[in-house]
């Protein structure tokens, strides 16, 4: 029987409970693997992750400078499409068998499409996700999805920052963050956004939305369908560690999934890291700085008037922040209460995700 890598990072005192907690909540909401999640928050490192590894499977670690240079002639024994489908690398061929640095050596599926591919005999080597990711886009001129980033890279210039849209962070992947399976039956009728927008989303409507979300991006469409009926522009970024990632938006002139490669470290940003950094309530008229400027713009947000700004406390952590402004109802102040209970019930959506994500986990029973 197979050990989780949570469990196994936890006996060997690599992360605790919580440092858990929140590499499964970032894996629920960004998708990759759990290792690469834990590294991105900086809980583990991507080296003593392989080495852990390593000797749990008894199967060989890769160096680093194992990865610098390949032979291009072994780098055409494997198919572009089969290096990104399984996120491998090949690294030289001994005889009639391939050294094959994989992020998952277990993936004996992968290893078999590889062998009848190259029609040579596959020896396995273990590398951590992210240094193969960089590698096949150095060797194969892949360019590496928007979900991998290094932490190390958040305190990046902040001109470079204004570039957010192209930046390498992770982005919402409906594919990777779904939960539930499409066989599985819905609970009760749904209500689509159509629907929600042409009915209005009262407070009741949210809880049983949320209680049927599957993937993130249904609990993004609760907060813009329950926002949209109060105010003229509003936004709700996602953090994954101290990075802001865009989610959703009310307004703006920015199509929806350019939104979503939006991303930037938040203490770029003057108005998220003080509401980020306090996960205190801010309305008024705001400071804003930097990057600031740039989403403002973008997604419609007038700078010379009140902001609500609202953050989602999950596992002890700022998940998400919800910016909202020109309200279409009523005083701003008065919507207070009913926003609190908003934050509090997405705030239990999104462990609900997460506990949904280990109840299906059958990981336990692979051998």
């Amino acid at each position: 029987m197979s050990i989780r890598l949570g469990d196994l990072l936890l006996r060997n005192k690599l992360i605790n409970e919580h440092q858990l907690k929140e590499g499964l909540h970032a894996q629920t909401i960004f998708g990759g693997k759990l290792g690469t999640n834990l590294v991105e928050l900086g809980y583990v490192n991507e080296h003593d992750l392989a080495k852990l590894l390593s000797a749990q499977l008894g199967i060989p670690c890769v160096d680093v400078g194992d990865l610098d240079n390949i032979d291009r002639e072994v780098l055409k024994l494997v198919p572009i499409k089969l290096v990104q489908k399984h996120i491998v690398l090949p690294l030289e061929v001994v005889g009639r068998t391939l050294r094959l640095a994989m992020s998952d050596p277990t993936n004996f599926p992968a290893i078999d499409e590889i062998c009848f591919a190259t029609g040579l005999t596959i020896d396995p080597r273990v590398a951590p996700e992210i240094l193969l990711v960089y590698a096949i886009e150095k060797f194969y001129d892949v360019p590496r999805s928007v979900r991998y980033v290094r932490m190390s890279g958040l305190h990046q210039n902040l001109s470079e920052t204004a570039s957010a849209a192209s930046s390498a962070v992770p982005k919402l992947n409906g594919a990777s963050a779904a939960i539930l399976s499409a066989e599985e039956k819905d609970i009760g009728s749904e209500t689509s956004n159509e629907e929600m927008a042409v009915e209005g989303f009262p407070i009741h409507q949210v809880v049983t939305q949320l209680v049927r979300a599957r993937q993130v991006s249904d609990i993004l469409d609760v907060i813009q369908a329950f926002v949209s009926e109060d105010f003229e522009y509003a936004a709700a970024f996602l953090f994954n560690g101290e990075i802001a990632v865009g989610g959703t938006h009310v307004g703006g002139k920015l199509a929806i999934d350019e939104f979503q490669e939006l991303s930037f470290p938040v203490n770029s940003s003057e108005l998220l890291f003080k509401v980020w950094n306090s996960r205190e309530i801010y309305h008024g008229q705001p400071s804003i700085s930097g990057v600031d400027h740039w989403y403002f713009s973008e997604l419609g947000f007038p700078e010379d008037r009140t902001i609500l700004c609202i953050p989602v406390i999950t596992n002890d952590k700022v998940s998400c922040i919800i910016l909202a402004s020109e309200n279409k109802k009523g005083e701003l102040l008065d919507m207070l209460d009913m926003y609190s209970l908003l934050v509090k019930k997405l705030s239990l959506a999104f462990d609900l995700l997460v506990l949904k994500s280990q109840i299906l986990d059958l990981s336990e029973l692979e051998t």
